[in-house]
Order: structure tokens, then C-alpha cells, then sequence
């Protein structure tokens, strides 16, 4: 499990590499409610992501409803194939604005 977290210019730009599974979820929650705890937008990298189940699915959109309450951004500015074709199965690709996996 590896994230990195640069604060820059009122965003958070948060790295997510590995798995994000019922195993890890509890961990990238602290790392994301920090990111969110912070001012500004939140924005993910999930390139390095090599499994999401339903507990990390469930993390990412609570976070961003969250957010949403806020008046603030969590946004997906990055995904692997795997996240991408977990949020098309689950009909999230639109909730998280991204492409299909075969388009990106």
C-alpha cells in the first residue's frame, strides 16, 4: 500500500497505488478523510490501483457525496483499467465522470 499526498495551491492531489479492497479500506480511508479534512478540492490518481472491490467502491463514492456536501471537488483524474471497468460494471463511470475502460 503506498499514497503520496501533495498539497498544492488550495487542492489535494492523492497517489493511490495497490489494492483497494475490504483488506486496505480502512487505511485509504484516513488517507482520503485527510485529504478531504484539508482545504480545497481533492483530486485522486488511481493509475496504480491493482484490485477495487465493493469496500473501496464504497469508500471512493461515500467520500465524494461527502465532499459534494461540502461545495467541494474528489475527483478521479486518473484510473487503471481494473477501477475503470469495476466503476462501468457498477454504472459509476458517469457518477466519477470518466471514460469506459475500451476508451481510455
Amino acid at each position: 500500500m503506498n499514497a503520496s499526498d501533495l498539497k498544492n495551491l488550495g487542492s489535494s492531489h492523492v497517489v493511490i497505488t495497490g489494492e483497494m479492497t475490504i483488506y486496505t479500506a480502512r487505511e485509504w480511508r484516513d488517507e482520503l478523510l485527510a485529504a478531504l479534512a484539508a482545504p480545497g478540492d481533492v483530486e485522486l490518481d488511481l493509475s496504480g490501483v491493482s484490485d477495487i472491490d465493493a469496500a473501496g467502491i464504497q469508500l471512493l463514492v461515500s467520500l465524494r457525496l461527502e465532499a459534494a456536501d461540502g461545495d467541494r471537488g474528489f475527483n478521479v483524474r486518473a484510473a487503471s483499467k481494473r477501477v475503470l471497468e469495476a466503476f462501468e460494471f457498477c454504472r459509476l463511470l458517469r457518477f466519477f465522470e470518466l471514460e469506459p475502460a475500451a476508451q481510455a
